[in-house]
């Protein structure tokens, strides 16, 4: 089997994991399957040679790690999101092959900061800039139809979960005002 199957593979697996993050309701939850997918893509870039996310997912695995123990003593320091943003800096810089290697850097910057957050409403709308800086980098460097594929779901799925609830509401608030007058 081709290195390039086997990482469209885990690719596959990333996908999946990628649909179920941002239908979690809980933070906790939501980390779990961010870590599963960041594993997944790790193990992907690095057999599609596409060494600056690869560098960045693994960077990813250990930062959901950490925020997910936020409640533990060594996860609370407000460092930890500075210390983050600083590695994928220096990611970019080790594993530079032009421009477009900055993006998996800005894309694993934003979602720092959105899994930093507490309200899973703000990671889900900042998941679809990290996706769009994943993109640019994908349709310039990795050309990985997974990856093509897991953009496309996240931001789908991240604007659904956002959408539905507002629409959601405002089918209540109606049927509350058809009923009340």
């Amino acid at each position: 089997m081709s290195a390039e199957w086997i990482a469209q593979g885990l690719g596959g697996i990333a996908i999946v994991s990628s649909i179920i993050i941002y239908s979690r309701k809980t933070r906790k939850k939501l980390l779990i399957f961010k870590s599963v997918q960041d594993i997944c893509w790790f193990l992907h870039y690095i057999l599609l040679a596409a060494f600056s996310a690869a560098a960045t997912s693994a960077l990813c695995v250990f930062r959901s790690f950490v925020y997910y123990n936020n409640d533990k003593k060594f996860a609370k320091s407000k460092l930890w999101l500075p210390i983050f943003l600083t590695l994928y800096a220096i990611s970019a810089i080790f594993t530079w092959k032009g421009i477009f290697s900055i993006f998996p850097a800005m894309s694993s910057s934003v979602s720092a900061v959105a899994f930093w957050m507490k309200n899973p409403r703000h990671t889900k709308m900042l998941a679809i800039l990290a996706s769009t800086c994943t993109l640019i980098y994908n349709v310039t460097i990795a050309h990985s139809i997974s990856v093509y594929i897991g953009v496309t779901f996240t931001i789908t799925t991240s604007l659904l979960s956002l959408i539905l609830p507002i629409l959601k509401s405002k089918k209540e608030e109606k049927t509350q005002a058809d009923n009340g007058s």
